[in-house]
């Protein structure tokens, strides 16, 4: 196989210079037509009795500030952004939107409104209120069992782990909207510290920051987040300032859990999740030489059990004082998924894998199984970000690591947000396992949007990838999200000797390759990087439990397969427009005088500020939409008509349920594979087209769209033949001239730059 390292490199990708031409659009409003009318007088019978049942029962139920909280429901055929039922809702009858919900929306509303809801529901002539109307299918209060989501407060109790002075629980407070209720939320919290909750102890408390071999840079990066200060008032102080927070707490008891709930002060509450790591084999430890220029290589750093194989401390760059001690940690798993970081190929060279060596910085994070030690998920971020902080020379982090719980279909888990939240922070690729049986669902962290998630796969008796691995599990993740990305060798030899399983490893072997994308890309971003590791993956459609399938080897990354040209680019994009990009048509594709070839569009937008804990399963307030399209024809109006090559589907014309289902509508990552034979065209150019819709802006104190800050979104784009006769690179590359640049920095060129 050929060396990535040494050898000279095929055609690298191009990066792709040409600004878009954005065209503006605007959006529709609610009207008449949209009126459900046979179901209208109905529901407001319906929603009538409702609004009276609760305006009699309120005085029981708990209130901040005269305001109660409320769920309404939404019909199936309602789920759609269009249908918010804001118009009903409005600030001008006292009611705020507070988040959405499972199926519907969170309200805030006063209780002395209720009544008055009642007639107005049964009244009212406003053509947008009576669109909402039609479409609320029922409206209740907020209750415990909704905050728990747990079969009962008494299993949620069991589920929790023991720590001194009760059990530990993940909090979320009510994020009430208006200051007089965000108020009252805070006080009542802050007085069940009178018996019924405590803080979870300081962050870092147990990290010894005075160390002697302690850089400096990271004793300061981590004593600037360490502190003493009280954890629940921490998190009153941050809600204070957003309405939102989240903090650990101590309950005595499970009476306590019950008054907590019973309190409303809560939103969400679930046990403190360990984490932990597969069982490895066993074997002895065999002496491995290292490259000796490993010093210069890229750095992946390794949170996992830490490392105390001698053999492989000179690939050691960095390493970052105990989270656990060498007694408490998983120090065997994390020598073997170190080994494969450094050198999986040359422990697996009858595996199909590029020889890349990384250095690794440690992190030893991971309890081993048995340990008797609390696993506290906001210190253990608190502590990563001062890490990420400390080394920024380190773009790629493996998370050979899992919760033993499965992820809920309607939320993302507490450590997968914060992974992903600083991740973005820090501009870093988190490379993370998406967990082993048992188990019917991928774990935490597992859906951090900001990461590659890595299944496991098998391979065959060449080497080359194979079936799914029956020890992983399957995807796909919350909130439409896509996962797994990619799937590895799973069944491999690490350091010890034995065959070792599990998605663990397959993670350890997906590191290297992002760690050299990023290594070799000019200004590279974790998004790039994940979506030309997802467009060059062999699966050719997502499967969930392969993912976009295994990395190919016939090229890397940052390579054109022979046959075709890949381009990538970055724009920063804003709701309100369709944005779109011209590209000239390379000969070889339209030599037989209709469009011939195949081709491949990967899109990731980076959706933050856009997401929100609190949002349920709408996780990601923002979506987008991408083609690449062909003209042929004329509108209605004269104007070119333009076609998709790539990019079937149109959202528009399905029904919300079926576009989040079968296309992952608000997946922030889009990709469209095809081969096209025999496609009339008409013109010189293609184009590719993009667009972001937003949702829920009154959850992110957005007034309208045009409030949305830029979005960073990435492209690849391959078009060719597959005939490696076909020079589709040098076509395309020659017909966009100072469009195009290569993508690689220039000691990374193994071929003339005169030629580029």
């Amino acid at each position: 196989m050929a060396d990535p390292q040494n050898n000279p490199l095929l055609n690298p990708v191009l990066r792709f210079m040409r600004a878009p031409k954005p065209a503006r659009v605007s959006g529709g409003g609610k009207t008449a037509s949209n009126i459900m009318v046979e179901r209208l007088p109905r529901q407001r019978k319906v929603l009538a009795e409702q609004f009276t049942e609760m305006a009699n029962s309120a005085g029981k139920r708990p209130s901040f500030g005269g305001r109660v909280v409320v769920y309404a429901a939404m019909f199936d055929d309602s789920l759609a952004t269009s249908w918010t039922p804001s118009d009903l809702f409005h600030p001008t009858h006292g009611v705020r939107l507070i988040a959405p919900y499972r199926t519907g929306y969170l309200l805030e509303m006063p209780a002395k409104s209720l009544a008055g809801y009642a007639a107005l529901v049964r009244n009212s002539t406003q053509i947008k209120e009576q669109v909402d109307i039609s479409r609320v299918e029922a409206v209740r209060f907020f209750n415990s069992n909704d905050a728990a989501a747990a079969p009962s407060l008494d299993k949620l109790w069991e589920a929790a782990p023991e720590i001194e002075g009760g059990r530990a629980f993940v909090v979320w407070l009510m994020p009430m909207k208006e200051e007089v209720a965000s108020e009252e939320v805070m006080r009542d919290f802050a007085a069940l510290r009178d018996g019924t909750i405590a803080p979870a102890p300081a962050l870092l408390e147990n990290l010894d920051l005075n160390a002697a071999d302690l850089p400096a840079p990271l004793r300061r990066s981590l004593r600037s987040v360490a502190t003493t200060g009280d954890r629940i008032n921490i998190a009153l102080r941050e809600y204070r300032q957003t309405q939102r927070a989240r903090t650990t707490v101590i309950l005595p008891s499970a009476v306590a859990l019950n008054a907590l709930v019973g309190s409303g002060t809560v939103f969400r509450i679930e046990p403190v999740q360990p984490i932990g790591s597969t069982s490895p084999g066993k074997g002895r430890e065999p002496d491995r030489p290292l490259p000796q220029n490993i010093k210069h290589l890229p750095i992946v750093g390794v949170v996992d059990g830490g490392l105390t194989a001698t053999s492989y401390r000179p690939a050691e760059a960095w390493r970052a004082p105990p989270f656990f001690p060498d007694r408490d940690a998983d120090t065997v798993h994390g020598n073997r998924v170190t080994s494969l970081v450094v050198q999986g190929h040359d422990w697996n060279n009858n595996l199909t894998l590029p020889p890349l060596y990384c250095q690794i910085g440690t992190v030893q994070a991971v309890p081993k199984r048995g340990a008797r030690v609390f696993f506290d998920p906001q210190a253990f971020i608190v502590y990563l970000d001062a890490i990420m902080a400390a080394n920024p020379e380190t773009r790629v982090w493996n998370f050979s690591l899992n919760q033993p719980v499965d992820c809920e279909c309607d939320h993302v888990s507490p450590l997968g947000h914060d992974i992903a939240v600083i991740a973005r922070k820090h501009r870093v690729l988190p490379v993370i396992s998406i967990g082993n049986k048992p188990g019917n669902c991928l774990q935490p962290p597992a859906d951090c949007e900001a990461g590659i998630t890595v299944s496991g796969r098998l391979h065959d008796a060449n080497g080359a990838p194979s079936d799914a691995c029956p020890v992983s599990l399957a995807g796909p993740g919350p909130c439409s999200m896509l996962k797994p990305d990619l799937s590895h060798y799973s069944h491999v030899r690490a350091l010890g000797g034995a065959v070792i399983k599990g998605a663990s490893f397959a993670t350890a072997l997906t590191s290297p390759l992002a760690a050299h994308t990023m290594h070799r890309l000019r200004d590279a971003s974790p998004d790039l990087v994940k979506a030309l590791l997802l467009h060059h993956a062999d699966g050719g459609i997502y499967d969930p439990s392969i993912g976009f399938g295994t990395p190919r080897v016939e090229a890397m990354p940052w390579e054109c397969r022979p046959g075709f040209v890949t381009l990538q680019w970055t724009a920063a994009l804003r709701p309100g427009a369709a944005f779109h990009w011209e590209l000239p048509i390379p000969a070889s594709l339209r030599k037989s005088g209709k469009l011939k070839g195949s081709g491949a569009l990967t899109a990731i937008v980076n959706p933050h500020p856009m997401v929100s804990e609190f949002a349920g399963p709408n996780y990601f307030g923002v979506r987008l939409e991408t083609a690449l399209q062909f003209q042929r024809g004329v509108t209605d109006k004269g104007e070119v008509k333009f076609n998709n090559l790539l990019g079937a589907l149109d959202t528009g014309k399905v029904t919300e349920q079926a576009a989040r289902a079968i296309d992952h509508k608000w997946s922030p990552i889009r990709q469209h594979r095809r081969d096209f034979r025999g496609v009339g065209f008409e013109g010189d150019t293609l184009r590719v087209y993009a667009r972001i819709f937003p949702r829920d802006l009154y959850h992110y104190n957005f007034s309208t769209a045009d409030e949305i800050p830029p979005l960073e979104t990435v492209f690849v784009l391959s078009v060719g033949t597959g005939d490696e006769n076909d020079d589709v690179f040098n076509e395309l590359r020659d017909q966009l001239g100072a469009f195009v640049e290569t993508s690689l920095v220039d000691s990374d060129l193994g071929i003339d730059n005169e030629e580029l």
